[in-house]
């Protein structure tokens, strides 16, 4: 059995026990279920709970106290497409998963693995006697099914682990509960992977109810599909089984899933709720044997406005939540309104770094714009013309402080000279910096004027429904860039363009929010040109990915030599040398200063109803590290 933390890889060792979860035996406890369930044992429509249960199921340890069983937890969606949230949730029982405290791995479906000495070969076991919700066993043939219909080259899926062109994997099983992952080279980083939202498909394509669409194991697949009104047999398997279109994975309530929750009222495009019930093959207990989850029932209301989702918090009509209406503007209200709405506010620590990144496209399809992003004093100059006190003053009323895209101070790569370089602001510095890019000479507007005898304009791309306080910050960096001779143009796109146009390098610049504060190594997009979230350099990241061969071009030297470091870090077994590689990306990142940060993002906090029990608090808040799901909402409960 292997030990493993979130950047601490030993494979030799064993499994140590996690202050949040505590592997006890199932035999040991005296198994009891939710009176919802009752009823449907007694007339034989369930079997009894201990025959539900693996033969070692997984116990958790509540953060305050045991639980009661009923209730339904009343929670919101931005529009129809908000399914990120369902994912946050519920979603996240993969083969193993981060503890409460994202330092560790610990397991969660398979109860133990090992790793090979050069991270070539990964054996897991899986818990005996699993179920999926429709009481059908889960085993290692239905991860050789997931595999399998993962690389077929007719089914393609992008970002996936085990479809790295780089580095194949083959899956080989040896039992029900024992299968073995088998790569080329050496992937030191499956592990997170698999702990990430990354590894949840693996474990929610159900072999004997997926199987039935797929033409290698059901011959009447693509004629089912034709008369099911569908293209082919992959349009079928998106819509049945939710594969590659995450909307879908809630829309269809035959799906069997691993989850705490099944859905009963499913997503669909008009629909104004999605609703879930408790999964009566839960496969999770606490330490008096109390299958869980103690809540019945959670019910999500579809909402276009986001006012109308904070009224229904401001009235007591949400359980908990942490999602698209905990703004900083809208902090003050939610604080006065507690007492009347009957909640409380929790903090959470974000894993942004910054507030807004600044991507300037380094691979731009204009040369003369191309030559001027990619000169590092030009950007220098941009960092030194934003007076970021003024935007945390005006836009954060003053919390956060300024700060680079760079890991936050709670993360052990934490470089305060690589956060704090060039955010003092400095218009006379800037002007000093932009006339050594070449920007000497302006117009009669006093913008200055680039090679090409054109105004330096740069327009930035944004989603304001994504972050409406962008839009604030972007229109008093316009005005203080102004003051040195550079013209920032706002460009408010939607989602769908704001993607489409990276491929083509005609844009001057979008920005996001920090990622890869906490989560250093998983996310590194802003440190090189990592992924396709890279917008700031998308043609060298498609280099590097092997992906869009027709866009790609070569990186530059330094940004050639991350990569050849980060391949190192990722084919190494030995977490040591992994955290000195990842050193030295940043200290490259910090060298060549390649994206521009504006502030140090804030603790945000949730919305919890005062008799929701069991609630963490502080909880780190990610993607990656989907919150609050690895703070286990099986085991709250309402009081």
């Amino acid at each position: 059995m292997t030990y493993v933390s979130l950047t601490r890889l030993s494979v030799k060792g064993v499994v140590l026990a996690s202050s949040a979860l505590l592997l006890l035996a199932g035999s040991a406890l005296s198994q009891q279920q939710a009176p919802m369930l009752d009823p449907l044992v007694e007339d034989g429509s369930l079997p009894p709970v201990d025959e539900r249960l693996p033969q070692d199921p997984l116990v958790v340890e509540p953060v305050d106290s045991i639980g009661k069983y009923g209730g339904t937890w009343h929670s919101g969606l931005r529009g129809r497409g908000d399914t990120a949230w369902i994912s946050r949730t519920l979603n996240y029982d993969g083969l193993v998963r981060y503890n409460r405290e994202w330092d560790e791995i610990i397991p969660n479906l398979a109860e133990s693995w090992d790793v090979s000495e050069d991270a070539r070969q990964y054996t897991f076991h899986l818990r005996e006697g699993l179920k999926w919700s429709d009481g059908t066993p889960f085993t290692s043939a239905d991860i050789a099914f997931a595999t399998e219909l993962i690389q077929d080259p007719d089914y393609p899926v992008g970002g996936l682990f085990l479809t790295d062109p780089g580095n194949l994997v083959t899956i080989e099983v040896a039992d029900d509960t024992t299968f073995t992952f088998t790569f080329e080279k050496p992937n030191g980083l499956l592990l997170d992977e698999l702990a990430g939202v990354n590894g949840i498909t693996l474990v929610s394509l159900q072999k004997a109810y997926c199987g039935q669409f797929y033409p290698a194991l059901s011959d009447n697949a693509e004629q089912q599909a034709r008369d099911e009104g569908y293209e082919n047999w992959a349009f079928m398997m998106e819509d049945k089984c939710a594969f590659g279109q995450e909307p879908q994975r809630w829309g269809n309530p035959d799906l069997p899933f691993m989850n705490a929750w099944v859905v009963t009222e499913p997503w669909t495009a008009n629909t104004s709720r999605v609703a879930f019930e408790r999964n009566p093959y839960y496969w999770k207990v606490d330490p008096e044997g109390n299958q869980l989850p103690y809540i019945d029932r959670l019910e999500m209301r579809v909402s276009e406005s986001a006012e109308e989702l904070t009224l229904m918090a401001l009235n007591g009509e949400m359980d908990f939540t942490d999602r698209h209406i905990t703004t900083v503007a809208n902090r003050p209200l939610f604080y006065d309104g507690q007492k009347e709405g009957d909640y409380r506010l929790g903090a959470n620590v974000p894993s942004q770094s910054s507030t807004l990144v600044l991507q300037l496209n380094l691979n731009h399809s204009d040369p003369v714009k191309a030559e001027l992003y990619n000169n590092k004093e030009f950007r220098i100059g941009l960092s030194e013309a934003i007076n970021r006190q003024e935007i945390i003053d005006a836009v954060f009323t003053g919390q956060g402080e300024p700060y680079q895209v760079a890991p936050r101070p709670e993360s052990p790569f934490y470089d305060e000279e690589m956060a704090k370089q060039y955010t003092e602001y400095d218009p006379e510095s800037a002007i000093g910096h932009l006339e050594a890019a070449g920007l000497t000479e302006t117009n009669g507007q006093g913008i200055r004027l680039m090679s090409n005898d054109k105004p330096a304009v740069i327009t930035v791309d944004v989603i304001s429904a994504f972050r409406p306080e962008w839009i604030d910050m972007l229109e008093l960096m316009s005005l203080q860039l102004r003051e040195v001779g550079i013209d920032l143009e706002i460009n408010n796109i939607d989602r769908t363009l704001f993607y489409d146009k990276r491929p083509s390098g005609d844009f001057d610049a979008q920005v996001w929010q920090g990622d890869g504060g906490l989560d250093v190594v998983q996310e590194p997009r802003y440190y090189f040109p990592a992924n396709a979230e890279s917008a700031w350099a998308f043609q060298w990241q498609a280099w590097f990915n092997g992906t869009d061969p027709e866009i790609a071009s070569e990186p530059a030297d330094w940004a050639r030599k991350q990569m050849d470091l980060y391949d190192q870090l990722g084919a190494s077994p030995d977490p040591e040398e992994r955290d000195a590689l990842m050193r030295q990306i940043l200290e490259i990142a910090k060298e060549n200063f390649p994206v521009i940060g504006v502030s140090l993002s804030p603790d945000g906090y949730y919305i919890a109803k005062n008799n929701l029990r069991n609630v963490s608090e502080p909880m780190k808040h990610a993607w990656l590290f989907p919150t609050p799901a690895p703070y286990d909402p099986q085991q709250w409960y309402f009081d």
